[in-house]
């Protein structure tokens, strides 16, 4: 523990955290804004933000908002195209998308949040453009139940208490005991279910995908208007997912029972 405390930079951790504030929701911020985002005051958060524009991690527009210059932009694609569980579970997501004329995405947790690493696009649910790269919150979305559901209670209850748990509809969970119980029921399940939390039209199914050791590393989703979705038809398209993710899991080397969210193991030094 000594030794990790030795050599964390907290002048760093804060300059990403700044970075990290900006989101598909958040694409422009004033500085205030961002003070309030990430916790600092505002004189700390103007020599990040004066460094990041020097660097050009920063652009600012003619109304003095910030956003995410190109410099992020390039390391974000640069990761995106070296990773390997993009490359091998797009053609099977996007022939899946094809097939059924229905949007599906591939995800990983970053902090409260998922960040896309591929899309399929179909049907646009929500009024921003999502693209690789974007972020959305993990709380109310079905990857990111199946992320969250999959990380040790202690980091889990953590977690949770720090979330920011936005409402976004009449539907969204914004308590951390709410969340808490949906995720416990999302493990059980196997999968997740985000009915209506996201967005009034959206109905999202999430599956993981499991690698030849059996953890979760990633989750993947299938997005269905929730007003024209009966409930044979969304058994259906559950069947029809599930299916997709086994496959997916099994070209990653996973050989046994589907769907189930394994809970990784706690890593030292976490509470």
């Amino acid at each position: 523990m000594a030794r990790k405390r030795l050599h964390f930079v907290r002048s760093l951790a804060r300059g990403l955290a700044v970075l990290q504030a900006f989101s598909a929701e958040r694409p422009l911020m004033t500085l205030t804004e961002l003070a309030r985002a990430t916790g600092m005051n505002l004189p700390a958060t103007q020599r990040f933000t004066d460094t990041l524009v020097q660097l050009g991690y920063l652009k600012r527009d003619e109304h003095k908002r910030y956003y995410l210059g190109p410099k992020v932009v390039s390391l974000g694609l640069s990761f995106l195209d070296g990773s390997q569980l993009r490359k091998l579970a797009a053609r099977q997501l996007h022939d899946f998308g094809r097939r059924h004329d229905k949007t599906v995405n591939l995800a990983v947790l970053d902090g409260h949040h998922i960040i896309f690493l591929y899309r399929h696009e179909s049907q646009r649910f929500l009024k921003f453009d999502l693209q690789p790269g974007s972020k959305l919150p993990a709380h109310c979305t079905a990857q990111g139940k199946v992320l969250l559901a999959a990380l040790p209670d202690s980091e889990l209850r953590q977690r949770l208490e720090e979330m920011p748990l936005e409402r976004f509809t009449s539907h969204t969970l914004t308590t951390p005991q709410a969340v808490w119980d949906d995720l416990m029921q999302t493990r059980q399940r196997g999968y997740a279910i985000a009915d209506r939390e996201l967005s009034l039209d959206l109905y999202s199914l999430g599956a993981p995908l499991l690698d030849a050791r059996g953890r979760v590393i990633a989750a993947i989703n299938l997005s269905l208007r929730a007003e024209e979705t009966s409930p044979a038809y969304r058994d259906q398209m559950t069947r029809a997912f599930l299916d997709l993710g086994a496959e997916v899991s099994a070209s990653l080397g996973y050989q046994g029972q589907y769907p189930r969210i394994p809970v990784a193991e706690a890593e030292e030094g976490l509470p």
